[in-house]
């Protein structure tokens, strides 16, 4: 019998590329409809109208609207979710709230400083820093079921370990300092086979031959029950650096810098059992923590002009945001025998595998807004993608393109345009502000229209106090998305309900 070894050690071994996928992709573009309350209030329909922080990060000429300095910070109070996932036919509901971890949050800050003149065709210059969350990734996704399609866990290990001889996931030091090296001399896959090997979900066909290559499940089942947790935390986020100006109170141009950071931590386990009472095998635990670290930069550009007093129309083009991500992850598994032993594997080591680049697609955004009477405001805005081409690519120029060639190659044939619609209005009754909006998007796959396609509401109001303005402001978000139990082929698709609650204050100076 083999024995169990424990170690708090932890450090860095490189090793090939895990898969990655679309998922991860979308992930770490996405920017979801965050920024200042007003903002949200209105649904993020800003692109033409300009004078808030959160509008110059979809258009930098908005920066000029502003007709003083001003300083904008908003709060997220708290956020929760609520998941429904299918798996099979079965249905697990989950949810997740950050009053759990933090009753506050930070979502958006920055300033602009405006600059006018009388003298020049050049009425405005303004300049703006601004920092937004894009995205917050807190969530707890639950998916059980019964796999009726006949897929175990038990053949993922198997499937890593076909190929390595049986000597090589033998115990030679201890569960450590094995498994870096079979990291460092093999792959990742490899320490799949290890950890399979090493809690008894796989025997060897010949136990007896050191150069046995061939591998078998210790299981025995027609059909296993699964329980997959996907716990989450970590935010993306991006600040812009803007420069605008205004000729003949006419034309507002803008040009913006803009950095991304990616925060990104994944507890994602499996739980298999229900296999046959006659089974070696009867429970299986495989825990994986991913830790991802990512930044990027891209620029911005817009443009939007007056038609007729308290008209406008806008246009702006975002660049491909150029992500960088690197990745690292912990594993243990924990198994159950018939005959009552008990298996725990924590190789005390955390994997840091190769980075690889992210390009996503540029990002077209046209809109329209009217001011009446100076009561109220209307806007709306389109913006247009297409993450067909949405492109993964090494970051080391020497290696094997191959993996990242194909996954390019699946996601243009199987991706597509994506069209937003945000709009939104205000309406102002002396001091006080009232806002409502709505805003969707449709599914990024061709063959899919509910995946990954979005679609909510935004409520919200505001009181102007002289010198500084507090708003409020409540976004509702529904959509779907999809989410691959770890080592099976098999997906579950998760209703994911969103709602956040903010508070901002605007001053100007």
């Amino acid at each position: 019998m083999k024995y169990l070894y424990t170690t708090v050690i932890l450090f860095f071994v490189s090793i090939s590329v895990k898969a990655q996928s679309f998922e991860d992709a979308w992930r770490y573009h996405q920017d979801n409809l965050t920024g200042t309350a007003r903002f949200m209030g209105m649904s993020g329909a800003f692109s033409s109208l300009g004078g808030d922080l959160s509008a110059i990060s979809l258009n930098p000429a908005g920066a000029t609207t502003f007709t003083t300095n001003r300083l904008t910070g908003t709060f997220s109070l708290f956020y929760n979710t609520d998941n429904k996932a299918g798996y099979f036919d079965q249905y697990k509901q989950s949810g997740y709230s950050s009053i759990d971890d933090r009753f506050i949050g930070i979502d958006q800050f920055g300033a602009v400083w405006v600059f006018k003149s009388d003298v020049s065709d050049w009425n405005k210059i303004a300049f703006s820093f601004n920092y937004n969350k894009d995205a917050s990734f807190g969530n707890d996704i639950k998916i059980a079921g019964i796999n009726k399609a006949g897929h175990s866990a038990t053949t993922y290990f198997v499937e890593n370990a076909n190929g390595i001889p049986l000597r090589d996931l033998e115990i030679v030091d201890d569960y450590t300092a094995d498994y870096q090296w079979l990291g460092e001399n093999y792959d990742y896959g490899a320490q799949q086979a290890y950890l399979g090997y090493q809690s008894y979900v796989i025997n060897p066909v010949d136990p007896n031959d050191n150069d046995n290559t061939q591998y078998v499940p210790n299981a025995v089942y027609n059909k296993v029950r699964h329980y997959n947790r996907i716990a989450s935390t970590g935010h993306k986020s991006h600040y812009d650096i803007v420069m605008a100006g205004t000729y003949q109170n006419k034309l507002q141009l803008g040009f913006g810098f803009t950095g991304y950071n990616i925060d990104y931590v994944e507890r994602n386990s499996i739980e298999e059992d229900n296999y046959n009472a006659t089974s070696d095998l009867q429970y299986l635990k495989l825990q994986n923590t991913l830790r991802v670290e990512g930044s990027g930069y891209g620029i911005k550009m817009g443009a939007i002009y007056k038609i007729a007093d308290g008209f406008k129309l806008s246009i702006a083009y975002h660049s491909p945001q150029w992500l960088e991500i690197n990745e690292y992850m912990k594993q243990a598994i924990h198994t159950e025998m018939n005959n009552g032993d008990v298996f725990d594997i924590k190789p005390g080591i955390e994997n840091e595998f190769a980075p690889y680049k992210i390009i996503t697609p540029s990002k077209f955004i046209a809109g329209g807004s009217a001011v009446i009477k100076k009561r109220m405001v209307l806007s709306v805005d389109y913006t247009y993608q297409n993450l067909a081409h949405l492109h993964f690519k090494e970051k080391d120029a020497d290696a094997d393109t191959t993996y990242f060639d194909n996954l390019n190659d699946d996601i243009e044939n199987t991706m597509q345009a994506v069209h937003k619609l945000n709009a939104g209005i205000e309406v102002k009754l002396d001091k006080l502000f009232l806002r409502t909006g709505g805003f969707m998007a449709t599914s990024p796959y061709k063959n899919n229209s509910d995946l990954y396609a979005f679609k909510g509401y935004s409520a919200g109001a505001g009181y102007n106090f002289g010198l500084f303005t507090l708003d409020f402001a409540f976004v509702h978000r529904d959509g779907h998305v999809s989410k691959n139990l770890l080592t099976l082929p098999d997906n579950a698709n998760v209703n994911n309900i969103f709602n956040n609650y903010l508070l901002g204050i605007r001053y100007n100076f």
